[in-house]
């Protein structure tokens, strides 16, 4: 079906549109950002209108998953669509893959006027392989970058940009916690403790954790392992604290998220723009002990999705499984695209998965883990270390703190993750795991 302008598409992939038909795009990212942390979630420690405004005008994905719970690896599957490992991003700091198409590329080809602004971290970033236009940087601790970026993307879009556009509004918050966590990790005093969230039911640490896991709490390799180390200390007035003060980031950052949609409103350009949101990866809020990212646990692998716009209905839920890996898919359909081969991803409009993954890497190739995420059930494989599986009942156990991977009467569903694990990786040539 085609549509016009103003209008919305039925279910299924768009048909292929030209021209003035192409809706805008606007990609808004924040950084470190966990599922539930916005009050459309349910959340009542935190208020993001924002945040709220977007899910009220679109679908809200609520078992969203980003494609490996790490920076530059997280982006590499938004930007191309497939994961990780084929993008060639195993850690922080790599390039993509020479030759595999990426959204900028794939629009700017397209005709759109591509623009990017905020944290990029990835390489080569604005060298001509991104196919955007680079209109703010983004290297500094968020309080101090994105207001500026929010400036710098209201400018752009007070500009009149040529339609269509696809924009970029990379936020580095709620990413500060990191340097929060530095600075406050040996802290007693707590002025608030009585306005302070409830600290979390899943504190305990599993004594059987995958030796992989317990190496990154205990020894580490950069500074992303220095939080958890910092955290594995805490009582639970510090997780408490934490958990107010990186709240508080997310709501900085929904009030800069709030200009730019306020600029699209008042330049007539919000009801022809479709506007997709998410985070790169979540952060670990203090369950398992774990704080920041690089974790397989839902506070760190679950992210918020959501879209808003032209073909997207409104004020809709979606239970669909989910991933970051499908905003490539998904754009393309929106934006009457064609899909690039190389994309592993599916489109949103096409209905849910059967499953989603995850990746991660602790320090080199000798230490990898790969995740799926089924209806029910979560599976983590590790290929090293003892105790390297993991299998929960998210169903009955949403909290994590009951490994199924031991348990007799589990076997046939410990046997069928095992099989879906392998047959995921022969078809996407993860051969650390085929």
């Amino acid at each position: 079906m085609h549509m016009t302008r103003r209008g919305f598409l039925t279910a299924g992939a768009p048909a292929l549109l030209r021209g003035a038909n192409r809706p805008n795009i606007v990609l808004i990212m924040t950084d470190q950002q966990t599922r539930d942390a916005m009050s459309c979630a349910g959340n009542r420690w935190l208020k993001t209108p924002a945040m709220d405004r977007i899910a009220a005008m679109g679908t809200r994905y609520t078992r969203a998953y980003c494609a490996y719970p790490v920076c530059s690896p997280s982006r590499s599957s938004v930007f191309t669509g497939v994961l990780p490992h084929a993008a060639g991003v195993m850690e922080n700091g790599k390039p993509i893959r020479q030759g595999l198409p990426t959204l900028g590329e794939v629009f700017a080809k397209a005709g759109y006027q591509t623009a990017y602004g905020g944290k990029w971290h990835l390489p080569k970033s604005f060298d001509g392989m991104t196919g955007f236009t680079r209109i703010a940087g983004g290297s500094a601790l968020g309080k101090n970058m994105d207001s500026p970026l929010a400036d710098a993307c209201v400018q752009w879009v007070q500009g009149k940009p040529s339609a269509p556009f696809f924009l970029v509004a990379s936020f580095m918050n709620p990413h500060d916690i990191c340097d929060w966590i530095r600075q406050h990790k040996g802290t007693r005093e707590h002025p608030e403790l009585a306005s302070y969230p409830a600290a979390p039911r899943n504190m305990a640490i599993d004594p059987g954790e995958p030796e992989a896991i317990q190496y990154h709490r205990e020894q580490g390799y950069d500074l992303m392992s220095q939080a958890v180390g910092i955290a594995s200390g805490w009582r639970t007035e510090e997780f408490r604290h934490y958990l107010y003060d990186y709240y508080r980031m997310v709501e900085d950052v929904d009030r800069q998220v709030g200009r730019l949609l306020d600029a699209l409103e008042q330049s007539g350009l919000m009801h022809d723009t479709v506007i997709a949101f998410c985070s790169d990866h979540g952060e670990g809020l203090g369950g398992h002990k774990w704080a920041q990212k690089a974790s397989f646990y839902e506070e760190s692998a679950r992210v918020p999705l959501m879209l808003a716009g032209p073909g997207v209905p409104r004020r809709r839920l979606n239970p669909a499984l989910s991933s970051l890996e499908d905003l490539m898919p998904t754009l393309c359909d929106l934006a009457g695209l064609a899909t690039p081969e190389s994309c592993t991803g599916v489109s949103l409009l096409k209905g849910g998965r059967a499953m989603v993954s995850s990746q991660l890497r602790y320090g080199g190739a000798d230490r990898e883990g790969r995740m799926i995420r089924t209806h029910r059930h979560k599976y983590v494989l590790f290929n090293s270390g003892r105790n390297p599986e993991q299998l929960f009942d998210l169903a009955s156990d949403p909290g994590e703190t009951r490994n199924l991977a031991g348990i007799g009467a589990m076997r046939k569903v410990l046997l069928d993750h095992r099989r879906m694990l392998k047959d995921l990786a022969k078809r996407t040539g993860d051969l650390a795991f085929a």
